[in-house]
C-alpha cells in the first residue's frame, strides 16, 4: 500500500477530529472527547501562528502530526502539539514517517530545535526516533 503525506488543511479537520475521538476515548486515556471538542482542539492548533501539520493517508487516514514554530532567542523552534496514528496501524512505521517528514520540513524552514511533551506510554517511540528527555518539568494546576 502506498502512503501519501499531505499538508494538513481545513479539509482534513473532520476526519482527524474523528480519529482523535476514537483514539483518546479508549485505554489508556479514557478521556471524554466529542467530535466538537476534538475539532475545536485541532482548529485552535491550526490557527496558531507558525502552524505546521501533516496528515498521512493510505486507503484511509492513518495519522497526523501538528504543532507550531516560534522564534526563540537567535533561532526558530518547533513545538509538536499532537502526533496521532490509528490504533490498529501503530508499530508499523507510520508515526516514524510522520516525524521524519516533519523533521525534513522543519530543517528546510531553518528550525533548529524540536520540542514535544510525551505521555509515558509514548516515550519509547520518541526515544527510538532520537528524542531525549531534558530537565524541564510539566506542571499542572487545576482551576
Amino acid at each position: 500500500m502506498g502512503e501519501e503525506i499531505r499538508t494538513f488543511t481545513l479539509d482534513h479537520l473532520d476526519e482527524c477530529a474523528s480519529l482523535w475521538v476514537s483514539m483518546f476515548n479508549i485505554e489508556p486515556w479514557n478521556e471524554h472527547w466529542s467530535l466538537e471538542t476534538a475539532r475545536n482542539r485541532l482548529s485552535e492548533t491550526m490557527n496558531t501562528p507558525g502552524f505546521v501539520g501533516f496528515a498521512l493517508f493510505g486507503n484511509e487516514l492513518l495519522g497526523f502530526a501538528m504543532g507550531y514554530c516560534e522564534q526563540w532567542d537567535a533561532e526558530r523552534i518547533f513545538y509538536l502539539k499532537d502526533l496521532v496514528v490509528k490504533t490498529d496501524r501503530q508499530r508499523l512505521g507510520f508515526g516514524t514517517k510522520l516525524i521524519r517528514h516533519l523533521e525534513r520540513t522543519l530543517t528546510e524552514m531553518n528550525v533548529k530545535v524540536f520540542y514535544l511533551l510525551a505521555e509515558p506510554t509514548a516515550g519509547g517511540f520518541y526515544a527510538k526516533n532520537g528524542y531525549r528527555a531534558e530537565g524541564l518539568r510539566y506542571m499542572r494546576h487545576r482551576l
